[in-house]
C-alpha cells in the first residue's frame, strides 16, 4: 500500500467516526428537546386554566361596570331634556 492510500483510509474512518458521533449527539438532542417540549406544554396547559378564569372574572367586573354606567348615563340624558 502507498501511503496516500493510508492517510486517504485513516481519513475516511476519521470523518466517519465524527458523522456517526454527531449524528448520535442530534437523535439524543432531539429527544431531550421532545421531553422539554412535552413539559412545557404541561406547564402551559396548567397557568392557563387559571389565566382563563381571571380574564373571565375581569371580563365580566367591565361589563358590571358598563351596565351600571348605563344606568347613569340615561338619567344624565333626561334630565338635561328637561
Amino acid at each position: 500500500m502507498d501511503i496516500t492510500q493510508i492517510v486517504v483510509i485513516i481519513s475516511l474512518l476519521a470523518i466517519t467516526t465524527v458523522i456517526v458521533v454527531v449524528g448520535i449527539y442530534l437523535i439524543k438532542l432531539i429527544k431531550d428537546l421532545r421531553i422539554t417540549v412535552g413539559q412545557t406544554n404541561q406547564i402551559i396547559t396548567s397557568v392557563s386554566g387559571p389565566v382563563s378564569s381571571v380574564s373571565e372574572f375581569l371580563m365580566g367586573f367591565k361589563n358590571g361596570f358598563t351596565v351600571f354606567n348605563s344606568f347613569f348615563k340615561k338619567d344624565k340624558k333626561e334630565k338635561d331634556n328637561s
